[in-house]
């Protein structure tokens, strides 16, 4: 039985689907070829109903553990093995059922400016829908995702995410980086990464190819055709490499830049909500946050 020896736990938005692929380039990590697997997530209660998360945002393509084992059958003894699946970070459930299953995993978490963080998850909710943005709704302080209890924004409480894992896991077995870390030095950021799960980090991935990028789409069919779960499925795993970064790069062509954050509406934000929030997670982490008040 091969498990993995380290997961990606979000969060999202915050650079986790460009880690996973930048960890699948390196010779010595296994990925799983299921993105966003969402196992230790996973649950129901009696009546069937999800214990964790929305169905109509959530999917859970692996539920069982057999399931699980087979998506690292082929590590073939590979020193770095993982995974990447977003929800683990907020999931409340998440922490104790990764550490009952592998309790000496290495945990990776990427965080960004929690205002930041909301705006981009809501866009990619408007795409997922074939919304449109509206800035006269989207852009104050009453747009949809900027009320302090939507899923937006509850998504970026940090805190006590994070603490649920360094409760469950020694502090050297979790590794924290910003999203603002892959934006400045990418190739440090990473090879940080790869140091931290114990391959060489001398390796640099391809930073050319655009890994889910936050954006507008200019054409909404071709969006839904490039995003669709069941094409992908299908698809994906008959798929190289260098066709999946056509393709990749063909979405990223297709998207348009959304408009910026207005810097009094971000500076308003996380005054009003996350002030106390971000100097919580700063001392949690071991790092000034300050650049984020």
């Amino acid at each position: 039985m091969t498990l993995p020896n380290f997961i990606v736990i979000g969060a999202a938005k915050a650079g986790t689907t460009a880690l996973y692929w930048y960890l699948s380039e390196h010779p010595a990590v296994y990925m799983s070829p299921v993105k966003e697997t969402n196992f230790f997530a996973y649950g129901r209660d009696a009546e069937g109903r999800l214990l964790y998360g929305d169905p109509e945002v959530h999917h859970f393509p692996i539920q069982t553990m057999a399931e699980y084992e087979r998506l690292f059958d082929q590590a073939d003894g590979a020193p770095g093995i993982g995974e990447a699946s977003p929800i683990y970070l907020e999931c409340p459930q998440a922490a104790d059922r990764i550490r009952a299953a592998v309790p000496s995993v290495r945990i990776i978490a990427s965080l960004r400016h929690p205002v930041e963080r909301a705006y981009s998850d809501y866009l990619m909710h408007l795409r997922h829908r074939g919304e449109r943005f509206d800035p006269p709704r989207d852009l104050t302080v009453m747009a949809p995702w900027a009320a302090p209890d939507s899923r937006w924004m509850q998504v970026s409480r940090y805190h006590a995410q994070l603490e649920r894992y360094y409760a469950a896991f020694p502090r050297t077995h979790i590794h924290v980086s910003l999203f603002d870390d892959l934006r400045h030095d990418a190739l440090g950021m990473v090879q940080g990464v790869y140091r931290f799960v114990g391959v060489d980090p001398a390796f640099a991935p391809d930073f050319d190819t655009p890994h889910a990028i936050g954006g507008l789409p200019a054409r909404r069919w071709l969006e839904r055709v490039l995003t669709n779960r069941a094409v992908g499925a299908v698809v994906k795993p008959i798929l190289p490499m260098g066709a999946a970064n056509w393709v990749r790069r063909m979405r990223a062509r297709n998207l348009t830049k959304a408009p910026p954050l207005p810097a009094e509406l971000r500076r308003e934000l996380t005054s009003r909500i996350f002030r106390d929030e971000i100097e919580r997670t700063g001392r949690l982490i071991g790092r000034s946050l300050d650049h984020w008040l």
